[in-house]
């Protein structure tokens, strides 16, 4: 099994287009292609949530959530509100291992990579270290989260954007991932 898990710096950054696309592309590849959405959180039960749009985007029809929460909030959080338990890593982690069979696996996070899970803090990172899958990362690096980023396992590089036209901002960046790859 191969997975990739994808994620952004925020709801809204098109980690459900990106992960679309790619379940099309390895689907037009004849490649039996699942997508695990760990936890969906700002979308009511029986409402058509981020997996409803990979399936329509992509044709995919192997998808699998694991937690759905009405309030738009981080998932330990929603969880916590809710009074439902969190989601370990380690469940995550054997939810898509228990999809094994398939030659991809893709696992889209909710809001950041951070972004915490359960009360004892797990986060997509955590998934991906216990999986030793690559993340594709997309949205914000700027100086306030580079470092805490670039200090992660599983994150091997990033895209900089509108921060790289600020001198100040790039070179803090710059620095952030320069001691992040010295330890």
């Amino acid at each position: 099994m191969r997975a990739l898990v994808v994620t952004g710096t925020d709801t809204g950054v098109g980690k459900t287009i990106v992960t679309a696309a790619l379940a099309a592309r390895a689907l037009a590849r004849h490649e039996r292609v699942a997508v695990l959405k760990p936890a969906q959180t700002g979308i009511a039960p029986g409402e058509p949530g981020d997996l409803a749009e990979v399936a329509r985007l992509s044709g995919a029809d192997d998808l699998h959530e694991l937690a759905r929460h009405a309030e738009p909030l981080a998932p330990a959080t929603a969880a916590a509100r809710a009074d439902a338990p969190g989601l370990s890593a380690r469940a995550v982690a054997e939810a898509a291992r228990a999809l094994a069979d398939r030659d991809l696996v893709l696992i889209e996070g909710a809001g950041g990579l951070l972004v915490r899970f359960d009360e004892h803090g797990a986060t997509l990172a955590d998934v991906a270290k216990l999986l030793d899958a690559p993340v594709l990362y997309g949205g914000s690096v700027k100086p306030e989260n580079a470092a805490e980023l670039m200090a992660r396992p599983a994150i091997d590089g990033a895209l900089v954007g509108g921060a790289a036209l600020d001198v100040a901002s790039f070179v803090a960046i710059c620095d952030a991932a320069a001691s992040a790859t010295a330890v």
